[in-house]
Formats: structure tokens, sequence, C-alpha cells
């Protein structure tokens, strides 16, 4: 019998003292042993057999799960890295993940659908019809930070308007790269030990933020609107030659009272729009865009969030459907432009009036062009972070914005231990290169852009112009 018991422990690494008799069942030609009665759980040792006895064992799942409870883990073996915990699936993937599944999305031109001629004979002639859900994609993943500097700045400039309940704009530069996730090679299976089909852990898209540029502007308690800029040529122009591009809107902005019904009050209706036309401009070929906007609200804790408009919404404003309310400063409603067939408008279904959930409920109402409607799934939340990645491009972030001779001699004195690399790492005094130097030297402010965005020493030669232009401008 010990042999038998030492068998099953060869076959099942359970101990002799541990085995449990689950069904015994000899040959025809043996006499039977009657177990019934017994406890199911007699072991073999207690069980009456001869030499020579046969016995057939069958397991019950049921009976292996209470016999062998999972051992608990040890503190040792547990998971405490963050990189190897699960990803979290939240409202919205990355643009790569859901392409990979679903294919890229086609964003609709609905002027073609109002100005269309063949109603009467094509459904497909009729614009589709928008409900209130969340996009679940998007374009950028992330705004990250490599110094708080640039958007203590622009808060700073800012206080004013704040004061009086108003809002200030300004145009985040910086470079897009991808933002590279640990979890991607880690979570290959879902739950049920299948090969995801697709991806929510997959890279997504990252915005460097390394400067803040503020162009003129009129404050507005609904939100800021932006005026000529005579430099607009020469601020991209030196953008480009540092390698930057302009990735996002930045609002610094009074805190506003919340909504009884749960629908969002940072964003307004004028500033969406706004938001929406700006990702038409930045936007590729196929009409995405990456350019989204990061909001500081004037609070106890400030934190910053970002957003961007759905690409739905990016169409409407393109097509100039999309209108503000009076005395509504967060809501939006649909108009039809001066030609257009009325009846080929769009239909927009939102959730009840009386619905408190914050839109997340299913959409039922239809929406008549001319009335207000909340806006919030025209919103896509994106991350805000500072980064610890990313290195800072620029050393010095206090030239004015406008800034004159006289700023630039008192800059210079401030720096004068400093070296030409060092001393011109300030995005502002770069955008007032140009000015400084006077047209016959345009190239020698962009050469020393070009030098800052990549990182490099300053040539000789430069450097030769550069004291050159020091002495006649008095500067050491």
């Amino acid at each position: 019998m010990e042999d038998l018991m030492l068998q099953v422990k060869d076959l099942t690494d359970v101990e002799p003292v541990d085995q449990k008799l689950m069904l015994m069942e000899p040959l025809p030609s043996r006499k039977k042993v009657d177990i019934s009665g017994k406890d199911i759980r007699t072991t073999l040792a207690k069980v009456p057999l001869r030499k020579g006895d046969m016995l057939h064992l069958l397991e019950s799942d049921k009976l292996r799960v209470k016999a062998r409870p999972k051992p608990e883990k040890k503190k040792d073996e547990t998971q405490s890295s963050s990189s190897k915990q699960k990803a979290k699936k939240g409202p919205h993937m990355t643009f790569k993940a859901y392409a990979k599944i679903a294919g890229e999305p086609v964003i609709p031109d609905f002027s073609t659908y109002l100005t269309s001629q063949t109603h009467q004979r094509s459904v497909n002639s009729y614009a589709p019809n928008i409900h209130w859900k969340l996009q679940r994609y998007r374009h950028l993943d992330m705004f990250s930070f490599p110094s708080p500097t640039a958007l203590m700045k622009f808060y700073s400039n800012s206080r004013p308007e704040i004061k009086e309940g108003m809002s200030r704009i300004g145009i985040m530069f910086g470079r897009y790269v991808e933002d590279i996730n640990p979890l991607v090679e880690q979570n290959t299976l879902d739950d049920l030990k299948r090969k995801k089909v697709w991806d929510y852990d997959a890279n997504g898209v990252r915005a460097d933020v390394q400067a803040i540029y503020e162009p003129p502007q009129e404050a507005m308690t609904t939100g800021a609107r932006f005026l000529t800029d005579p430099r607009q040529d020469i601020v991209q122009g030196m953008a480009d030659a540092m390698g930057l591009e302009p990735v996002g809107l930045c609002i610094c902005k009074a805190k506003a009272p919340e909504d009884k019904k749960g629908f969002q009050t940072i964003l307004t209706a004028k500033e969406l729009k706004m938001l929406a036309r700006l990702q038409g401009v930045f936007a590729n070929e196929k009409g995405f865009s990456r350019f989204a906007c990061v909001v500081l609200v004037h609070q106890d804790t400030i934190e910053p969030e970002a957003y961007a408009a759905a690409d739905i919404c990016m169409a409407l404003e393109r097509d100039e459907l999309l209108g503000t309310v009076k005395g509504e400063p967060f809501k939006l409603k649909t108009e039809t432009p001066e030609g257009a067939d009325p009846s080929a408008m769009p239909v927009i279904y939102v959730p009840k009036d009386n619905d408190t959930s914050g839109g997340t409920n299913q959409a039922k109402i239809k929406v008549n062009p001319g009335e207000p409607f909340p806006m919030d799934f025209f919103i896509v939340k994106v991350l805000a972070a500072m980064s610890k990645a990313a290195v800072p491009l620029f050393k010095h972030c206090e030239f004015p914005v406008n800034g004159k001779p006289s700023d630039l001699k008192s800059y210079m004195q401030r720096h004068q231990n400093e070296g030409f690399a060092s001393k011109f790492s300030d995005f502002n005094l770069l955008l007032n290169l140009p000015e400084f130097f006077g047209d016959n030297e345009t190239e020698t402010a962009v050469e020393v852009a070009r030098c800052i965005g990549a990182r490099e020493e300053f040539p000789s030669e430069l450097c030769s112009k550069l004291d050159t232009w020091f002495i006649a401008k008095k500067l050491f």
C-alpha cells in the first residue's frame, strides 16, 4: 500500500498523508469493497485493500480545488514595480491603438452635404447624425513640460487679466515625440490569456513644450482673441530655425462656477471654437491634428489641465456650422450657412435636459439648428505633466516679449560672465534678435537660433560676428 501511495505521490505530487479517496472501482472479477458511508476524504491507508487489488481513481475538479487551495504569494514574489502593473483602460486610447482595430477614422466634410442637389434621390446625400459620445481616441496623448519656468512666467503675466475675471492666451512651441510605453511588451495577452487584437498600451504621441509665445491679444471674459501680429513671420521663421513648432494653445483664466448638472466649465464655447479652428490650421493632409491646449485655472492649487477638440467638432467649425449662445458661455449651437439647405443640416442628439449624469447616459433628445446644447462630447481629455525624460532647451526665461535695446543691455549685463551659447538661450530674446541685428544681419540671428535649437557650440566665425556686434552696441 505504501508503494501505491508513493506512486500516487510521483504522479500527483501529493504527499501520502494528504491523499484523498475520490472513487474506488475494482475489476469485476475481484471482490468489491463497499465504501458507502465512509467519508469521501478517507485516505487510502484506511481502506481495506489486499495485495493484487486494483484501483480506478477519478479526480473531481471541485474536490481538487478544495483539497488543494492556492498557496498565498510571498511578499518578495509580488510585483511591486509600477512598470509591471497592468495598464488602466481609460476613456481615450492612442490613435495607433484605435487605428489597429477599427482603421483610420474619416472626418466628414459637411459642406458637400449642404450643397448637394440629390437629397430627394439618395439617403446617403444627407449629413450623418451626431450622437453624444466621447471620441475613443486622441491624436495627442500628453503634454510634458521639461521645466515649469515657462508656465510660471505665463501665469505671472496673466495676473492682471485674472483679477478682472478675464483670460489670457499663448502659443506653446515644442516638439512631438513618440511616447514609449514600457507596458507594451508585457501586456500582450487579455484577461482570457488570448493574444490582444488591439493594444490599449500602444505607444502614443507626446508634446515636449519648451516655450510659450504671447502674441497681441484682446482679453475677454468668455475667452481672449488674437489680434494681428506683425511679427508672425519672424516668430515662425526663428522657431523653424530652432527646430520647434506650435504644439498647442495655453489658456490662463479665472475659475468659473460649477455646473449643477455636472457639465464642464473649463473651456468656454469661444475657446473651444478657437481651439478647433487652430487644430484645422495645423492639421496634416488627412485632416488629423495633434494640436491641443493646456488650461491654467486660478485657484488654490494650480494644476495644468489639457484638452483637445474632437474631430467632429473640428469639422463643424471648419465648415462654419458652430455658433455661440448669448448668455450661456459653455454651450454651443449649430447654424445654417447662407445658401445651404436647412434640411441637410446634421442632426445632433444629446441626453435629456433633466439628466444630471454629465452626459454619460444615452442621447435621445434631438437638437434643432439654433438650439443650445452642452459641448462636453466635443472635448477630448489629454494628459499634462512635468517630464523627467525631456531636457529643457532654454536656460533662461526672463526676456520680455517685446524687448527694447535697454532690456537687451540690462539682460547682457546680468549674464556677462556666461558664454554666447548660454547668453542667447532665451526664447523671447531669440525672437527679438532679427530686430536687434537689423535686416543686414538676419542670417546671423537665424544661425544663433539654429545652434541653440541643436544644442551646438557656436562656430568661431559666428563668435567673431557677435563680438563685433557687442562692441558696436556697447553691450560689454
